[in-house]
């Protein structure tokens, strides 16, 4: 679970029924609020539809990253379905987070030019508050999905190189894990245990990194569309909620790597309802409240819109 900065008193006893709650959640609970949880149109025909995530607020942060024609990262607030811009002048952005801080750590594409000798690289840029702009690092390739840490880090998936970077908010950058089924890897995420999740958008394959370093296979995901599998994934209550883009469905993996439907019925579409009759247009980007338990989802296609499954 993402950490939370909390001022009040009040605060922090929700905090700490949140920590009990979710060190409660077993498989049988996900059983149980699948039964009654619903899938909901957020904004319809949404300009947003990349990397998604929440601040402290629980206002969702989406990236446009258009087909390399977006410019903005978006903020709407889930009660009322109206968005601003919370972030302008980017291009093509992915990935995106908030720290505790309540600053916008984006990838930002606008370097995504061919160079003299055919690589490309993009930034990993910092937007604080007050609008004030930092480059933390300016990473090769094809940076993509963005994760945060406890302590601030990023973690940066690549789709043309074969490594996760990690980037320091000072700006240090190194590499985290380098395998080469990592390569064409988009979402990422950490479970409460300091584990990262990595989904390949090419293959459908979910890496897990342990604490320690080691690499292994978690789970594949059903190739319906070639090289159009995976978009993002969260982790909440111990499972991975993964959006498979080219199939219209959104799956729970355990971290036993168990897979199964979760929500959609694999028809392109966007009707609203339960877990089973909901459809999908390409879901994309992915993120959880945990402390309102509701899961936020973009959508790639044409007219697609931000999504969200409230866990009742």
């Amino acid at each position: 679970m993402k950490t939370i900065k909390l001022n009040s008193l009040k605060g922090i006893m929700v905090f700490s029924i949140s920590l009990l709650f979710l060190s409660s959640c077993t498989d049988d609970f996900i059983g149980k609020i699948s039964e009654k949880a619903s899938v909901e149109t957020v904004v319809p025909n949404f300009a947003g539809n990349d990397g998604v995530s929440i601040d402290r607020q629980g206002n969702v942060l989406t990236s446009n990253f258009g087909n390399f024609s977006g410019t903005e990262v978006f903020r709407t607030m889930p009660r009322t379905g109206e968005f601003e811009v919370a972030v302008d002048s980017v291009f093509a952005p992915t990935g995106n987070a908030v720290d505790r801080r309540g600053n916008i750590i984006v990838v930002n594409n606008i370097r995504f030019t061919a160079q003299n000798d055919g690589s490309t690289e993009a930034d990993v840029l910092k937007v604080a508050p007050d609008g004030t702009r930092t480059v933390l690092a300016t990473l090769p390739g094809f940076p993509a999905g963005l994760t945060l840490d406890h302590k601030g880090n990023a973690y940066v998936t690549n789709l043309n190189l074969p490594v996760v970077h990690k980037v320091t908010p000072q700006g240090e950058v190194s590499i985290y894990a380098e395998d080469a089924r990592i390569a064409g890897s988009i979402g990422l995420d950490f479970d409460n245990k300091g584990n990262l999740y990595i989904g390949n958008f090419a293959s459908g394959e979910i890496i897990k990194v342990s604490v320690s370093g080691t690499l292994e296979s978690l789970a594949t995901l059903p190739t319906v569309v070639e090289g159009f599998v995976l978009g993002y994934l969260t982790h909440f209550a111990g499972s991975l909620f993964v959006t498979a883009i080219g199939e219209n469905v959104i799956y729970r993996v355990t971290l036993s790597g168990d897979i199964s439907v979760f929500a959609g019925t694999g028809e392109l579409g966007a009707t609203d309802g339960s877990l089973e009759e909901a459809s999908f247009n390409a879901p994309n980007g992915i993120a959880v409240d945990p402390l309102r338990r509701i899961i936020y989802i973009s959508e790639f296609g044409a007219g697609g819109g931000l999504r969200s499954i409230k866990l009742k």
